[in-house]
């Protein structure tokens, strides 16, 4: 029975982490179970299999998620739109909490949001804090 055991834990979490491609979620566990499979194989008891599995998952996920993550993580790449950061505008359409506003940056409409949802009414001045997708967050400039 044993031995199901481990063939089970190890083809649930390799599928789960199949259902949830490129998060790294659950292959630690994987390979914590095969290596207790393993250790069944070479007739060793229950406590020393499941040992086995905790010390594999625990040593694969310190060594396998920062490497993955070093050589797969996307790298953020800047836009133009970057450029809009730190700049002063004037809103053009009022944004509050329920709303998204307006402003007009040469000729080009952006949405603004209120980085601390606060109105942000038609005239006042506001400063570009960062982007959000296609949306510009704002502060209101004193």
């Amino acid at each position: 029975m044993e031995h199901w055991f481990w063939i089970i834990i190890a083809l649930a979490t390799l599928g789960l982490e199949i259902a949830t491609v490129g998060t790294l979620v659950s292959i630690w566990f994987s390979l914590g179970a095969f290596a207790a499979y393993l250790a069944y194989m070479a007739r060793l008891d229950f406590f020393t299999q499941s040992m086995v599995f905790l010390a594999v998952s625990v040593l694969a996920f310190l060594t396998i998620r920062p490497l993955v993550k070093r050589y797969l993580s996307v790298k953020q790449q800047p836009t133009n739109a970057d450029r809009y950061i730190g700049q002063k505008v004037t809103v053009t359409e009022a944004a509050s909490p329920e709303q998204w506003g307006a402003v007009i940056i040469q000729g080009v409409r952006w949405s603004i949001r209120e980085v601390k949802n606060q109105t942000v009414n038609v005239g006042e001045t506001v400063e570009i804090v960062s982007l959000e997708g296609a949306k510009l967050l704002v502060k209101k400039v004193q």
